[in-house]
């Protein structure tokens, strides 16, 4: 039987999303104005935290990887792009859910909603743009310069709600926390939990790539 790499962290990941799920779903009290609905918060407001969380780092990586040319850098400022594409993917997804229920519409082009579009679709402009280029080093070098010009969307979507009008609602606003203490816990839990799970994928996902790009290179040596 194969081994699975991490199972500790897969583990406690998988634990701390189930109670967290049992907290969001069951455990967390009904919100007055949108009732049951409300509880999607609770599922996407991590996944907007994880987004933005993975997109960072792959920031950082890139600027890193023009600095040094370590191939690991490249690696994993690729697949915390990857992963940041999807759990952007499950922001929107589950915001439009949400806006559905608030709103009577699936998407009515909020600025929170722009935005964050504006954000996935520069960011799978990179990965597209990884995809197009065969040669390791320049697949390497050009998205990484990308990668610092697409990160712009990222403040951009978080701001949004801030300097625009919008129907987006809020946690912390000027009169205070809008949310009572059980729906903080709540919301701190699926935080956690689904940090946990991001940081189990990564791991996952960067010993594969990293795997690959060694195979890439040593393919790119013997065509020479």
């Amino acid at each position: 039987m194969p081994k699975i790499p991490n199972a500790p962290l897969l583990a406690i990941a998988v634990a701390l999303n189930i109670v967290g799920l049992y907290a969001a779903l069951i455990w967390a009290p009904v919100e007055l104005t949108l009732g049951e609905s409300y509880r999607v918060f609770y599922l996407h407001v991590p996944a907007a935290w994880v987004a933005y969380l993975s997109l960072g780092m792959s920031l950082v990586a890139s600027v890193a990887y023009l600095k040094t040319r370590r191939y690991k850098l490249d690696v994993f400022a690729e697949v915390t792009a990857i992963l940041g594409v999807l759990y952007a993917s499950l922001t929107l997804i589950l915001g439009s859910i949400w806006a559905n229920v608030a709103w009577g519409t699936y998407w009515n082009w909020d600025p929170r909603q722009t935005t964050t579009l504006i954000l996935w679709i520069a960011y799978a402009g990179y990965l597209a743009l990884r995809a197009s280029i065969e040669n390791v080093e320049k697949r390497a070098v050009l998205p990484a310069i990308y990668n610092i010009f697409a990160f712009s969307t990222v403040p951009l979507s978080y701001i949004s709600v801030v300097y625009w009008q919008t129907l987006h609602p809020q946690i912390v606003t000027g009169e205070g926390i809008t949310v009572s203490s059980d729906m903080i816990t709540t919301l701190l839990l699926n935080l956690v939990a689904t940090s946990f799970m991001f940081l189990f994928f990564l791991i996952l996902l960067y010993g594969i790539r990293k795997s690959e790009r060694v195979l890439d290179e040593y393919e790119e040596l013997s065509w020479r």
